[in-house]
């Protein structure tokens, strides 16, 4: 590693949830990311009319994490239009439909940009492509890794 090269540290964990309390109220701790998809999320959640709130942290920026807080209605009293129609439908949405559907949203969303994008730019297919193929190197180098890890620890034991 060179001086200048910076070796960023991965998460402890990919996913952790926190909170205590309704289900309808929840943080979330996504590993190995930053404000590029904390902002994206919480700019979907917030356009949720189910979403009180939602916003997001970064703690600090030595740690590869962001912290999504989201808070749902608490449609308790049955006042929720859906409930009316079908009396079995749940009246309130969870913090962790909210946090899946959001996530469903967000990735169709990227899935219709680089269509469109593809369809102008040819050359940004032969980038994905290629892009694709180092995705998988790195993701075979980190299972190698692991597997060593495991090995190491098992001779230890």
């Amino acid at each position: 590693m060179s001086v200048n090269e910076v070796k960023i540290r991965r998460a402890p964990c990919a996913f952790e949830l926190r909170g205590t309390g309704p289900p309808t109220s929840r943080t979330f701790v996504l590993g190995d990311e930053d404000h590029t998809l904390g902002n994206a999320l919480r700019h979907v959640l917030i356009n949720d009319a189910r979403v009180d709130f939602c916003g997001y942290c970064v703690p600090h920026p030595s740690e590869p994490v962001v912290h999504v807080r989201v808070q749902c209605r608490n449609n308790t009293d049955g006042g929720d239009s859906s409930s009316s129609m079908d009396p079995d439908a749940p009246s309130t949405l969870t913090a962790i439909e909210a946090l899946k559907e959001a996530c469903q949203t967000l990735s169709d969303q990227c899935d219709l940009v680089l269509e469109k994008l593809e369809e102008v730019a040819p050359e940004v297919v032969e980038d994905r492509i290629r892009m694709d193929k180092l995705a998988e190197e790195d993701d075979r180098e980190m299972e190698e890794e692991m597997e060593e890890e495991e090995e190491y620890f098992d001779e230890e034991e």
